[in-house]
C-alpha cells in the first residue's frame, strides 16, 4: 500500500448490524471514536477532509463512501505518505483505482455477509421446522371415540410453532381430564412455555380429582417459569361420563360453549389467568350436568378474534349457530363446518393468532 500507491494512512468502516472499523493501517487509533453515522451522513461521493479538521480525522485527506442504492455500506479514509513534498498527491493520482478497489472489496464482503445470513436463515428455518414437529407430538392425535364420548380437535399455529394447546387425558372409569390453553404472545417463547406447561400437567395428572389443588399447582409452576412476564389462559375440566358431570375451572379463558340440543350456555366459573400473580386471588369451580347428545365446544381467542377484510371479528355468533344447526352432527363434522365458516370469513387475510379448537360430543 505504501510503496505501490503512496498511501500511509487508511481506515475502513463497514456497516453490518452496526458500524465497525474493520481495517486500519498507519493510524494512531483516534479514528475509532468517530460516530460514523453522524460524521459521514452527508458524504454521498468522494470528499476531501479539510485541513481545519484536526480532530480524530485530521490525519486523513480523502473519504470514499461506498453505497448500494441509497444504503451506505462502507467509508474509506485515506491519507498521503508525504504531505510536504511538492508533487501530485498519491491519493489524487490513484483515486479512481482506490475507489474501484474499495467498491470491489466492500461488495465482496457484503455478498459474503448476505450469504452467511441466508445460511443462518436456512438453519433457523430448519430448527423451527424441527420444533414444530416436536410440538405436534405434544397434542394428542388419537382422541376418544366410543359409546359415551366423541372428541375432535383443530390446531392452527400462527407461525411454525405456537402457544396454544389442548389435551384430553383418560383417567379410567370413564373419566377424562380435558383442557384448552393459550399462552400470551406468539412464536418460540410462547411455544417453550406451553411445552413446559404440558409437561407439568401430565406430571400432575394424579391430582386431577382435586381440581382446585391442581389449578393452584399449575399457577405456581407457570409463575415460577415466566415471573409474571407471560401468562396462560386455561379451561380445564374433569369429565365423569358415568355420573354425567363436568367439574371445571375457567382461568381467564374464552368461555366454552355447551349446547344441550335446545340452548347454549357458557362456562365461566374459575379465576384469573395462570401466572399473572404468585397466588390466585380467588378460585371458583363450576359443576354442570352433561346433557345426552350434547356438545361442548372449547376454543382459543385466535378463532373468535380473527378479522375479515373489513376488520370485523369472527366472534361467537357463528359458533352458536353451528352448534344449533348441527346439534346432531359428529364432533368432526361440526369442526369441519366451523373451519369452512371461519375460512370464508377470513378470506385472504392472514391468521392473526394461533388457533385451537376441542369439541366433545356426549352420547
Amino acid at each position: 500500500m505504501k510503496d505501490e500507491l503512496g498511501i500511509t494512512r487508511l481506515t475502513l468502516y463497514e456497516r453490518t448490524d452496526r458500524w465497525e472499523r474493520i481495517l486500519a493501517y498507519g493510524t494512531d487509533g483516534r479514528e475509532q471514536a468517530v460516530d460514523v453515522e453522524q460524521v459521514f451522513a452527508s458524504f454521498k461521493d468522494i470528499q476531501t477532509i479539510g485541513s481545519e479538521n484536526t480532530g480524530s480525522l485530521g490525519a486523513f485527506d480523502v473519504a470514499v463512501p461506498v453505497y448500494h442504492r441509497d444504503k451506505p455500506l462502507a467509508f474509506l479514509l485515506i491519507g498521503d505518505i508525504d504531505e510536504e513534498e511538492q508533487r501530485m498527491s498519491p491519493v489524487v493520482k490513484h483515486l479512481n483505482f482506490i475507489q474501484t478497489l474499495t467498491n470491489l472489496v466492500v461488495v465482496a464482503m457484503e455478498n459474503r455477509r448476505m450469504a452467511q445470513q441466508q445460511l443462518q436463515q436456512v438453519r433457523d428455518k430448519r430448527e423451527l421446522e424441527l420444533a414444530a414437529q416436536m410440538q405436534q407430538l405434544l397434542v394428542p392425535k388419537d382422541l376418544p371415540n366410543n359409546a359415551k364420548l366423541e372428541a375432535a380437535a383443530w390446531y392452527q399455529p400462527h407461525q411454525l410453532v405456537g402457544g396454544d394447546y389442548y389435551d384430553l387425558l383418560p383417567l379410567g372409569d370413564d373419566r377424562y381430564l380435558m383442557c384448552v390453553a393459550d399462552v400470551s404472545g406468539k412464536g418460540i417463547a410462547a411455544a417453550l412455555l406451553m411445552s413446559n406447561f404440558q409437561a407439568t400437567l401430565h406430571a400432575s395428572v394424579g391430582q386431577a380429582s382435586d381440581l382446585e389443588k391442581l389449578v393452584h399447582g399449575l399457577n405456581d409452576r407457570v409463575f415460577a417459569s415466566a415471573r409474571g412476564e407471560r401468562f396462560i389462559t386455561l379451561f380445564i375440566g374433569l369429565l365423569d361420563l358415568r355420573a354425567r358431570r363436568l367439574r371445571y375451572v375457567n382461568a381467564g379463558h374464552n368461555d366454552p360453549l355447551l349446547h344441550d340440543g335446545t340452548r347454549t350456555i357458557t362456562l365461566h366459573d374459575g379465576s384469573i389467568a395462570l401466572g399473572m400473580m404468585p397466588k390466585l386471588p380467588f378460585l371458583r369451580t363450576g359443576d354442570i350436568e352433561l346433557p345426552t347428545e350434547g356438545t361442548l365446544l372449547c376454543y382459543t381467542d385466535g378463532l373468535v378474534e380473527q378479522e375479515d377484510v373489513h376488520g370485523n371479528a369472527y366472534g361467537t355468533d357463528p359458533l352458536e349457530r353451528a352448534l344449533r344447526d348441527l346439534s346432531r352432527a359428529s364432533a368432526a363434522d361440526l369442526n369441519a363446518a366451523i373451519i369452512a365458516s371461519f375460512d370464508a370469513h377470513r378470506g385472504s387475510e392472514v391468521y392473526l393468532d394461533d388457533i385451537a379448537v376441542l369439541t366433545c360430543r356426549f352420547r
